[in-house]
C-alpha cells in the first residue's frame, strides 16, 4: 500500500533483534540479525558482507507461526539454542535443528518463563527488546532505559538498574544507549557484547562479564563491522514494475511496483531503500517512491511536475530528481519530504552527485549542457558542456571526469569537472541510453540500444574494445568491485550478468514478464 508521508519522519528503521550461535557440527560461528520479517546470517568471525539472507519463515521454518513475520527480541545462550521473544510471549529455539524446544512448543508467557521477572522487574514480563548472555551462565534483558542481570537456573533477578549506569564506563562517557537498545548479541567465542543503539544502525561493545559489564568502545556504525550484501535493482520504465535480486548470487529479494512512466531507480545510501521516480497520473504531481527494501513498505513523497531523473547524495539526507517539464530539479530531504524547486533549465533528465556531496550534475538542452548545482545554497552556480544536449550521465569515482550522452549525434562527451569549454565527444555507436564508471575511474561503459556495450577509456577519450550483450541493449549496471556488468535489452524477461575481463556470460536474473521499451538498473550496497 502506498502512503502519503510529506510531513512524517521517512527514517527507515535498521535491526531489531539479533543473536549468535557458536561453531558446531553442523555450521560455523555465526551472528543472525533481523529486521522484521528478514534475516541475514553472518560468519561470526568474519568481517564479510553476510553468507546468506531470506524472510524468517524460511529460515527457521520450525518457529510458531506468529513468530514467523519477526520477533521483537532475541538471546542466545551456550549453544545454537536461543530464546526467541514476542510482545508478552516467548519461545526457545534452536537455530540449527529448526525446531522448539521442545518440539511443537507454543510460545509462553515470559513471566511463566522468567518468574523472577514477574517478580522483581515486572514490567520486563511484558516484553523484551533485546537479551544478552554473559560468561557465568547468566543473561542480561532490557526494556526501555532500563537492563536487568537474570539468573536462568536460579530464576531470579541479580541485579538491576538503568542502562546507562549499569554499563557506565568513565572513558566512553557517552555511548548512545541510555535510552534503549534494539538488539544485543555476543561473540561466541569470547565475553565481548555488542549493544545495537535505539535506531538500529549503531553499535557499541562491552564486556559481558557480571562482574565487570561495562560499555569498552564509542559508538560505531554496524554496517562497518557486519558489511552489507549487494543488491541489483531493475526498474521497468513504462509500468513501475521494480525487482531487487542478489548481485553475487541472482537471489530474487523483492518484487514491487511504484509507479508509471518512470525515469530513474537508486538504492538509497543508508541500502534499506530503493528510490524510484514516477509521473503523476493525469497530469498531476508526481512522486519519488521509497521501497524499503526487506519489509516491503512503500511509501511516496511530492517530487514536482513529471521526476524524472534520480540520484541521492552520499550521506543519504536527500534526493535530487529532474523535472523536464518543469525545467528544474527538486531537492527532497529523506527524512521530512520536503521538497526545494531548483530552476536548472530546459528539459533536465540525468542527474548525479559529486562523491562527497557538495555538487549535484543535471543534464539540460542548454548552453552549458550541463547545470552545476550547490547542494548547500540549493542553487544552480555554474555549468560545463558547452551548447547540446545532455542526457545520460556518470561520473568517475574520483569526481574529475563527468561523461553525459547526446542521443542526437550518437555520442558520449567526456568532460572534466574542473574545466571548462567543449568537451571532447566519443562515438558510441547508436543512441546513449544509461553510462556507468568504472570503480577506478579508468573507464565508461554505455548501453546504446545495440549488440554490445561501449568501452571508453577516460584517460585517452576513446573507445576501446566492447562487451558482446543482446541485442537493444537498454539499461547497465556494475558491480562494485568493477568485475562484472548487468545488461537489459529491449522487450527481454531476463538480466544478462556478464564478466568483463573475458564478455563471457556469467549468470542470468529472470524477471518473469518482459521489459518494457526503457528500463533501468542500479547496483549497490544494502541491508538484507
Amino acid at each position: 500500500m502506498t502512503e502519503s508521508t510529506d510531513s512524517s519522519d521517512l527514517t527507515p528503521p535498521g535491526i531489531n533483534a539479533a543473536f549468535s550461535t557458536p561453531d558446531s557440527g553442523e555450521a560455523r560461528a555465526s551472528v543472525f540479525m533481523v529486521r522484521g520479517g528478514w534475516a541475514v546470517r553472518h560468519e561470526a568471525a568474519a568481517v564479510a558482507p553476510p553468507a546468506e539472507g531470506a524472510a524468517v519463515r524460511d529460515l527457521w521454518p520450525g518457529l510458531p507461526s506468529t513468530y514467523r513475520n519477526g520477533f521483537d527480541a532475541a538471546c542466545s545462550t551456550d549453544s545454537a539454542r536461543v530464546y526467541l521473544f514476542k510482545g508478552s510471549t516467548c519461545v526457545l529455539y534452536d537455530a540449527v535443528q529448526n525446531a522448539t524446544v521442545p518440539p511443537n512448543a507454543s510460545p509462553a508467557q515470559i513471566g511463566d518463563r522468567f518468574p523472577g521477572l514477574r517478580k522483581d522487574a515486572p514490567d520486563f514480563a511484558e516484553g523484551i527488546d533485546a537479551g544478552l548472555p554473559a560468561p557465568d551462565g547468566t543473561v542480561y534483558f532490557f526494556r526501555g532505559g532500563r537492563c536487568v542481570n537474570y539468573d536462568i537456573d536460579g530464576d531470579e533477578v541479580l541485579e538491576q538498574g538503568a542502562i546507562a549506569e549499569f554499563w557506565h564506563n568513565p572513558d566512553y562517557p557517552d555511548p548512545g544507549i541510555a535510552d534503549g537498545v534494539a538488539a544485543a548479541f555476543n561473540h561466541p567465542a569470547t565475553s565481548n557484547g555488542y549493544l545495537v543503539t535505539r535506531d538500529g544502525k549503531r553499535y557499541v561493545e562491552c564486556d559481558t562479564d557480571p562482574v565487570r559489564h561495562r560499555i569498552t568502545s564509542g559508538v560505531k556504525t554496524l554496517r562497518d563491522r557486519w558489511p552489507y550484501r549487494t543488491f541489483l535493482t531493475v526498474l521497468d520504465g513504462f509500468d513501475g514494475r521494480l525487482w531487487v535480486f542478489d548481485a553475487d548470487s541472482g537471489q530474487p529479494i523483492r518484487q514491487s511496483q511504484t509507479g508509471r512512466d518512470a525515469g530513474g531507480v537508486v538504492i538509497s545510501p543508508d541500502g534499506f531503500r530503493v528510490l524510484a521516480t514516477a509521473k503523476g497520473s493525469g497530469g498531476g504531481e508526481g512522486t519519488l517512491a521509497l521501497l524499503d527494501i526487506t519489509a516491503g513498505a512503500l511509501k511516496t513523497v511530492a517530487a514536482g511536475t513529471w521526476p524524472y531523473g534520480v540520484t541521492a547524495l552520499p550521506d543519504g539526507s536527500a534526493a535530487y530528481v529532474t523535472n523536464p517539464l518543469d525545467e528544474a530539479a527538486h531537492a527532497i530531504d529523506l527524512v521530512t519530504g520536503e521538497k526545494h524547486r531548483i530552476a536548472t533549465g530546459p528539459r533536465p533528465d540525468g542527474i548525479v552527485a559529486s562523491p562527497d556531496g557538495d555538487r549535484v550534475y543535471v543534464g539540460c538542452d542548454d548552453d552549458p549542457a550541463v547545470a552545476i548545482v550547490d547542494t548547500a545554497r540549493q542553487e544552480v552556480t555554474g555549468g560545463l558542456g558547452g551548447w547540446t544536449t545532455a542526457t545520460c550521465m556518470a561520473l568517475t569515482p574520483d569526481g574529475a571526469t563527468l561523461a553525459f550522452g547526446i542521443p542526437p549525434v550518437n555520442m558520449v562527451a567526456v568532460a572534466g569537472t574542473s574545466g571548462g569549454g567543449e568537451p571532447p565527444l566519443v562515438p558510441v555507436g547508436q543512441s546513449p541510453e544509461q553510462l556507468v564508471a568504472s570503480p577506478d575511474s579508468r573507464f565508461v561503459y554505455v548501453a546504446n540500444r545495440g549488440a554490445e556495450v561501449k568501452v571508453i577509456d577516460v584517460a585517452a577519450v576513446r573507445e576501446v574494445t566492447p562487451i558482446r550483450v543482446r541485442d537493444r541493449s537498454n539499461a547497465i549496471a556494475l558491480s562494485p568491485d568493477g568485475e562484472h556488468l548487468f545488461v537489459t535489452s529491449e522487450r527481454v524477461s531476463s538480466v544478462q550478468k556478464v564478466r568483463i575481463s573475458d564478455g563471457e556470460q556469467v549468470g542470468e536474473f529472470p524477471l518473469g514478464s518482459a521489459l518494457d521499451l526503457a528500463a533501468y538498473l542500479a547496483v549497490g550496497p544494502a541491508w538484507g
